[in-house]
């Protein structure tokens, strides 16, 4: 939206004095990782029984009550070798959230270049839609009846790194290490987000650019730097689940911006009879590099590296553990994450819808065009020069309290 009034209006390019006198005087302490050391505060709680017919719930007030949200159609029977970047990832933790499925880690594979996980699927996801490039479950999912997208894909979905306990008779305990699922069990995850959140975490889409995550009040720090822009975007799973500007998929290794809409449960991917994926990815350097060498995206992904070497990105705060969610609510953004853009140094306005591939949308040449299918025509001399991710300013807590 143009001329927001976010406090963060212009930060990717013009800091706050205080926030710029910080990193100026004291840029090591700017860079350390434990800036993003949190508490966690709980927000809700998700309840898995694993078994047909079983029932997903959520309790706002620590467990004492809850509120069925869907049913099981399929349980979970074994574990499954995860995707690259869950190695970064926690036993008994959620590894990886999606509008199409929460992945939780259970134990390391034998060559200990990955995790073991369970996953939890929504209804589209029962069978891998054609060129589908995900996590592929199998016997590992716990099937659901939730559509893509919606309550614990969506409004209750957990954070990164949120514990997942299985109940037992001595009561609710971390899942021990390399168990499989069996039929009958009972997952609690406490679902629990950083005690303060960041207004927003601005990124410049420039080689050497700052990344910087802004608490308001001149409070600023640059946790990296962008190591190569994105230029364009590309056909990412779900994101025709998402919305435009929406976070599609956050894990230790990616964070997916969708500029694809939803599609009201009507997704039709790479068909004769149309696309509905578009979106770009945020990835650390390390994990870049891994997906790269085995064929993966480049123009559509933005790489970032620390700002301090020898402090890898990966599995770490704000961006790859524990402080972005999937929570998205069209009438009201300030209960959102929404990623906007700048363009040529401007005011913030919303990302342009882009579905399909389009290696060039972010370019001044690309974003012309696109600018003016959108109604939004005019001259672009630069193309889009920063992002910035806006994080909710209401989230309702949970009677639990601090975890």
């Amino acid at each position: 939206m143009r001329g927001t009034g976010h406090p963060c209006r212009h930060c990717a390019v013009r800091l706050p004095w205080v926030a710029i006198l910080a990193i100026a005087c004291f840029p090591s302490l700017a860079a350390r990782s434990d800036l993003f050391a949190f508490n966690r505060v709980e927000t809700h709680r998700i309840r898995v029984e694993n078994r047909t017919g079983g029932a997903v719930s959520v309790s706002r007030d620590g467990g004492e009550t809850w509120e069925t949200v869907g049913k099981i159609k399929a349980p979970a029977v074994s574990l499954a070798p995860g995707f690259t970047a869950s190695q970064w990832s926690e036993d008994s933790t959620v590894c990886a959230v999606a509008v199409h499925g929460l992945r939780i880690r259970v134990g390391e594979s034998e060559d200990a270049s990955r995790g073991l996980l369970i996953s939890i699927v929504p209804l589209e996801f029962a069978k891998a839609p054609e060129n589908y490039g995900g996590h592929n479950p199998g016997t590992s999912g716990i099937y659901t009846d939730i559509p893509a997208g919606t309550g614990v894909f969506r409004e209750f979905a957990p954070f990164l790194g949120n514990m997942v306990l299985l109940k037992q008779d001595r009561g609710l305990v971390p899942i021990p290490d390399h168990r499989k699922p069996q039929v009958g069990d009972v997952y609690v995850i406490q679902v629990a987000r950083p005690e303060r959140l960041p207004i927003c975490i601005t990124l410049e889409n420039r080689a050497g650019g700052s990344v910087i995550a802004d608490f308001g009040n001149g409070e600023a720090y640059e946790f990296a730097r962008v190591k190569r822009p994105v230029e364009g975007v590309g056909r990412f799973d779900a994101t025709g689940y998402t919305g435009i500007g929406c976070i599609n998929t956050n894990h230790a290794g990616v964070v997916t911006i969708s500029t694809a809409p939803d599609f009201n449960g009507m997704p039709r991917f790479d068909t004769p009879f149309g696309e509905s994926r578009g979106g770009f990815m945020i990835q650390p350097d390390r994990h870049a590099a891994d997906e790269e060498s085995t064929g993966g995206p480049v123009s559509q992904v933005m790489v970032i590296e620390a700002v301090r070497s020898g402090h890898p990105l990966e599995g770490t705060p704000p961006l790859f553990m524990g402080y972005l969610g999937l929570m998205y609510d069209s009438n009201d953004r300030s209960r959102s994450y929404v990623c906007e853009m700048q363009v040529d140094g401007g005011e913030w306005e919303p990302l342009v819808e882009s579905v399909g591939i389009d290696p060039s949308l972010f370019t001044a040449r690309g974003l012309e065009g696109a600018l003016a299918r959108a109604g939004r025509g005019r001259f672009v001399n630069q193309g889009v020069t920063a992002f910035r991710i806006l994080f909710p300013k209401v989230m309702p807590l949970s009677r639990g309290g601090p975890v």
